[in-house]
């Protein structure tokens, strides 16, 4: 099957590059100019680049030419300005679509990684133009399946995982949590990610589904902390902070600058955030790993998020 996948050079598109090449796929990768070297290594014989930008109608032309299926990754998240995220997750789906109508064959499918965070009780902006993209892919004709991951982690994550785990590496020191630390999450590994997917192309429907990808269970963010500090080998202590002590101190923030964003994150430590991975379990008889075991299996893979990028300074003896 010839695949085109957006978000080849992210975290998880490699992982999912890589691991539907293996299986015989040839990937035709969505590569802005520039991040050439971003992209993943995969099989000359299974390998096709398109340079282009979601952003830049012109540039998609030809990108689903001949294509059996569209896995669209690529987004923008909320480290980005609004604007930013607009184009990438709403513009450039639009202009996926339309590339789509143009050159795309009558069986294409369009399956999307969109983010379980869509459906918290939370406003982020990102969120939104999730769901926005959600709607508009669900509108066409193409056969479409949305796959919602919660908080990914994994070898090779510099953004999340490895920041993490040198911050619980640490020897001495406290390790803050807002509020209690009761409320719960549900982190799942990148790999099992890529195994719900990859059971997705035998599973009979296999249209017009959608999939919450999460751990096995919720686990509260004090156990996150604890397992992963126990995973880095660190004696650092966490140490919770009120939501008294933690509100004082917005509002007292709040004298000087704007504080919207540390109300949002306040808030989130205030909701449960778990996931009903009933679905995955039943369907594609999925099984995600427990976060205990999966951070300590990303723990033991050499000393990679003692770095600050791949073959970038070592930050951790």
């Amino acid at each position: 099957m010839r695949i085109a996948l957006t978000g080849a050079t992210g975290f998880i598109g490699g992982y999912m590059a890589r691991g539907l090449s293996e299986d015989g796929h040839t990937i035709r990768m969505l590569c802005r100019p520039g991040r050439e070297s971003a992209l993943p290594q995969i099989a000359e014989d299974h390998r096709e680049v398109h340079m282009g930008d979601l952003t830049d109608a012109a540039s998609m032309a030809g990108f689903l030419k001949d294509v059996d299926l569209l896995l669209h990754l690529a987004s923008a998240h909320d480290h980005f300005d609004e604007a930013t995220m607009r184009a990438i997750n709403i513009g450039g789906t639009e202009n996926l679509l339309e590339e789509a109508r143009r050159n795309a064959p009558d069986h294409l499918r369009f399956w999307v990684m969109s983010s379980a965070v869509i459906g918290a009780p939370v406003y982020s902006l990102y969120r939104d133009t999730k769901r926005i993209q959600e709607k508009i892919i669900r509108a066409e004709r193409f056969e479409w399946a949305t796959f919602r991951p919660t908080l990914v982690y994994g070898v090779g994550d510099y953004r999340h995982t490895a920041p993490l785990l040198r911050q619980c590496a640490a020897k001495r020191g406290r390790f803050l949590v807002p509020h209690d630390g009761l409320s719960k999450i549900n982190p799942v590994h990148v790999e099992d990610v890529v195994d719900a997917l990859k059971r997705f192309f035998d599973f009979e429907r296999g249209v017009d589904c959608m999939y919450e990808l999460a751990g096995p269970e919720g686990m509260t963010y004090n156990e996150f902390v604890d397992q992963t500090i126990a995973a880095a080998g660190g004696t650092i202590r966490r140490r919770n902070i009120s939501r008294r002590w933690a509100n004082w101190a917005i509002f007292f923030k709040g004298l000087f600058k704007d504080t919207t964003e540390d109300r949002r994150a306040s808030a989130y430590f205030s909701l449960h955030h778990e996931h009903d991975i009933t679905n995955a379990r039943y369907e594609l008889g999925w099984e995600p790993r427990t976060y205990a075991e999966g951070i300590g299996q990303v723990a033991r893979e050499s000393d990679w998020w003692k770095f600050e990028s791949e073959g970038g300074k070592r930050l951790i003896d």
